[in-house]
This record gives structure tokens, sequence and C-alpha cells, in this order.
């Protein structure tokens, strides 16, 4: 029933037509704040503030917290199992998010996220109506992140593939990196407490199962293919 009507409520949105208001789940840091916010949201003809541990009859979840920390991570974990079945966007407030709580949150269903000092109660509203249709808002600061982090996730993926196909080890790419710093034989055998001759056996294997010229173009070709 809730996935009929924010269906509906997305084509009002976006035919400009009015619709229901769209039914919140407010929780906040503490009870002064979440009781400032339910009034003014109360005011507003685009939203219902629904009573507390309503959440599965909500359109959208809200929390306005003083901060992201471990404790609302297991509140938005639990609220993700419960609404497993018909998943609710959830719009955070909140002064600020670590990277790291920043996947954890869109994995447990944040959508949206709304700097704290720079949000105003009209645009918390905006976002709930905005995240009922669909939509997501995230500062540039965060979309940033989230590119940089799915970025290494592609590098990783693709060095794994490299190193499955070429053959490579752990120790020998630690040998190409250092050699690629402009460190020689006798301070890279130093830096692992290896022999300079089994610094340059890794050196020549490398080189051989490449077909490479020498160490020069071990390096090179290392960082062509991104295992550098």
């Amino acid at each position: 029933m809730r996935d009929n009507t924010t269906f509906a409520r997305q084509q009002d949105v976006e035919g400009g037509r009015e619709s229901a208001p769209i039914s919140v789940a407010l929780r906040a840091s503490d009870a002064i704040l979440e009781h400032g916010i339910n009034a003014y949201l109360t005011s507003s003809p685009r939203v219902s503030v629904l009573p507390r541990g309503s959440l599965l009859e909500a359109d959208v979840s809200v929390l306005v917290l003083n901060n992201m920390d471990d404790e609302w991570l297991k509140v938005l974990k639990h609220d993700a199992a419960r609404t497993f079945h018909y998943p609710i966007p959830v719009v955070i407030v909140a002064d600020a998010i670590s990277e790291s709580q920043l996947n954890l949150a869109i994995e447990y269903g944040m959508t949206s996220f709304l700097p704290r000092s720079q949000t105003n109660l009209d645009q918390l509203v905006d976002a709930v109506v905005e995240a009922s249709a669909g939509h997501s808002q995230m500062p540039e600061m965060l979309v940033f992140q989230l590119v940089a982090e799915l970025r290494q996730r592609k590098r990783k993926t693709i060095l794994a593939e490299v190193l499955q196909d070429s053959g490579m080890s752990a120790r020998e790419i630690e040998v190409l990196r250092m050699l690629s710093e402009g460190m020689d034989t006798g301070e890279i055998a130093a830096r692992m407490s290896y022999s300079e001759r089994t610094i340059k056996g890794i050196i020549h294997d490398v080189v051989k199962r490449w077909k490479l010229r020498n160490r020069t173009h071990a390096v090179a070709y290392a960082m062509r293919v991104g295992i550098l």
C-alpha cells in the first residue's frame, strides 16, 4: 500500500499537482529538539508526523542528530532490517558524517543527508518531499567522497584481476613500488629484510615473466596496468 501511495505522490510532485501529506517517522537526538521539529512539521500541509513507533507506516524516515555515531548507525541498521521488504527512504540531518559512516548509512537506507548548520526547516520539508518521490540530496563534499570510494573499489577490483592474470605476489608488488620511488636493490633489501640477491631474483623473475626489457620497463608496465 505504501509503495503505491509513494508512486502516486511521485507522479503528483513531478506533475505539479497537490498530493496527500507525506507520512514521516521522526526521531531526534534529544526530546526538546524532536518536539520543536515535530511542531514545525505538523504545521506544514505537505507532511504528517506519525506517532513514535510507527516506522512501518511511514513514507519517509527522518533523523535529526547532533552527531552521527555508532548508536545511531545501529538504529539505522535495525530500521533497515524491519523495513527490508518495504524499504523507506531515510533523510538524515547532522553536523557531520565520516566516510565510513556515510557508506554504512547509505547501505542502511539513507537517501539524503543535510548538513545541520546549513539547513532550515523549510529545506527539511523539501527534502522529505523529494525523498518520497525517489530523489536524493547530498552535499557536493559527500558526493566527492562517494565517487572517490567507488573509484577505489573499482581500482581494487581491477588490481585483483590483474594480479590473478599475471600471477604477481604481494612481495613482487612491494619491490616494484620501491623501485618506482627510486630505491636501489640494496635499499629495498634492507627495508624488506632480504638479501640483495633475493631482491635481484624477484626483479629478474618479474621481468622474465612479463617478457620485459629491464626493471625500468617493469615499473612502467606495472603503472600502466594499474598495479602501482
